[in-house]
């Protein structure tokens, strides 16, 4: 993107200035010519995140060599991202002001448009999309007290309205067709900005009654404006319309009830997930099997880095969840060193120490719970711990003073028959445990030795030194 600034911007200096003299005044024909070019320029990058826009413009505007190019060009970039259709655009515009006008590196048209920019600016900046949502605290009919934002259990809706908006009255009856419609499973707080209870009253009772059986909709208004909603979320006309995301993140803003309901559609139709798919087996195949046989485990953790900041790292919290959720499945039905060592880690940074991301029930049944079981069982008998002493079975205590390799199989399995045979053709000193014969013949033991050891899944082999230390754990005799 830099390189395209560049390009343009040499474009601008070349039409301004034909003559290559930098203190000449810019040709108004170029001036004018020059805003199809940075339409263009908008264009390419209206796919960017907020940031990199920021940035690619501030390097726009810092390359004019006069100032009256640069102004021009800074008041062309605000005018574009302050009347722009993209959803969160209007951070840009904010960037723009307070980087250049109000520092008066670039200059506004007039005192006024001055003015109104920093009004813009300071009545919006406190909730921008991707933002934490400023909490509020509003009365309810009954004189409750109701709190707004934080982490939730459902996606929210912020209705601003007022009773005697016209626009209002429209909206109101869009979005109540559309919620009645669709039965979103979703929280929508309808806040009047008005100061007649009356009037309040006849909108909750006949204008605004939703009858969708999801969708819970919670009546409020401050009349006295003591929760600064104005300054907080920019409300100085109406309507206007939020969503928040279940940890209090807006994740749309400036929305009508039809942007609203494209918006809830995308959000809860990919929340329907279901994780450790065929396509994302064959993703962690390509993307792990490009190490060969040299994986190790933070090669694991470096996969998971890299979902993270492409998806993450561009504000998607729910591609991260579907990626890094998947990757989990990936890893735990394969029960090699490699592997098993990879995902301790990784849970450990990307699942449970993520708990404001992993907020929600459904994350908790399909992944965090995944995440916790898998996290318990690698916890057992860790690389330098002690195996216990077993006095209940024939032969364990002899083989725990001397160590090698500890093997438990089950009847029936044909890779525990492979580990096996390979266990006795190879020399090494080893100690067989058949978990279904133990099962009948001793039910307590092998009760002990399935609180004590990772057998979810057989074969499973431990490498042991003198006295019953834990030197290795998930070890294949067959590699």
């Amino acid at each position: 993107m830099k390189r395209l600034a560049r390009i343009i911007l040499a474009w601008v200096l070349l039409q301004a200035f034909p003559a290559g003299v930098e203190a000449q005044q810019p040709d108004s024909t170029a001036l004018k010519a020059l805003d199809g070019r940075l339409e263009e320029y908008f264009k390419t990058l209206e796919p960017e995140r907020i940031e990199v826009k920021e940035r690619e413009c501030d390097i726009l505007i810092e390359s004019a060599v006069t100032q009256e190019v640069r102004d021009y060009i800074a008041r062309k970039v605000y005018d574009h991202y302050f009347s722009s259709p993209v959803m969160g655009d209007e951070a840009v515009a904010i960037h723009i002001t307070d980087k250049w006008f109000s520092t008066g590196k670039a200059e506004m048209r007039s005192e006024m448009e001055l003015l109104d920019a920093r009004i813009f600016a300071d009545f919006n900046r406190q909730s921008l999309l991707g933002m934490q949502a400023p909490s509020l605290e509003a009365i309810g009919p009954q004189g409750d007290t109701v709190r707004i934002g934080g982490v939730a259990k459902r996606y929210r809706v912020l209705f601003f309205y007022d009773t005697d908006c016209a626009k209002c009255k429209l909206e109101t009856i869009l979005l109540r067709s559309k919620l009645n419609s669709k039965d979103y499973p979703v929280d929508v707080y309808a806040f009047c900005t008005g100061e007649n209870p009356e009037e309040w009253q006849d909108w909750r009772i006949n204008r605004f009654n939703v009858k969708a059986e999801a969708t819970e909709v919670i009546h409020v208004w401050d009349p006295e404006v003591h929760s600064d909603y104005q300054m907080k979320y920019g409300v100085l006309q109406t309507p206007r319309m939020f969503l928040l995301d279940r940890s209090g993140r807006i994740v749309g803003r400036g929305m009508d009830s039809d942007a609203l309901g494209q918006i809830l559609d995308i959000l809860i139709s990919r929340e329907d997930y279901d994780y450790g798919g065929e396509s994302s087996s064959a993703l962690f195949d390509n993307l792990l099997g490009a190490y060969g046989e040299d994986l190790k485990p933070e090669d694991i953790l470096e996969t998971a880095a890299l979902l993270e900041q492409r998806t993450l790292g561009k504000g998607d919290t729910l591609m991260f969840k579907h990626l890094e959720g998947d990757l989990l499945y990936y890893l735990v039905p394969r029960r090699d060193e490699v592997h098993m060592a990879g995902a301790g880690g990784f849970i450990g940074r990307y699942i449970l120490g993520r708990p404001e991301i992993w907020n929600t029930a459904d994350d908790t049944l399909k992944v965090v719970g995944l995440a916790r079981m898998l996290g318990d069982l690698l916890s057992r008998t860790p690389a330098g711990t002690r195996i216990p002493k077993m006095s209940s079975i024939k032969g364990w205590n002899r083989f725990r003073r001397k160590g090698g390799y500890l093997l438990f199989h089950t009847t029936g399995c044909p890779v525990c028959a492979l580990e096996v045979e390979a266990a006795r053709i190879s020399g090494y000193r080893y100690f067989e445990v058949d978990m279904d014969a133990l099962s009948e013949a001793d039910p307590a033991s092998a009760r002990k030795l399935l609180d004590t050891f990772d057998l979810s899944g057989l074969p499973f082999i431990i490498e042991t030194g003198r006295r019953g230390l834990v030197r290795r754990k998930y070890v294949s005799l067959l590699d």
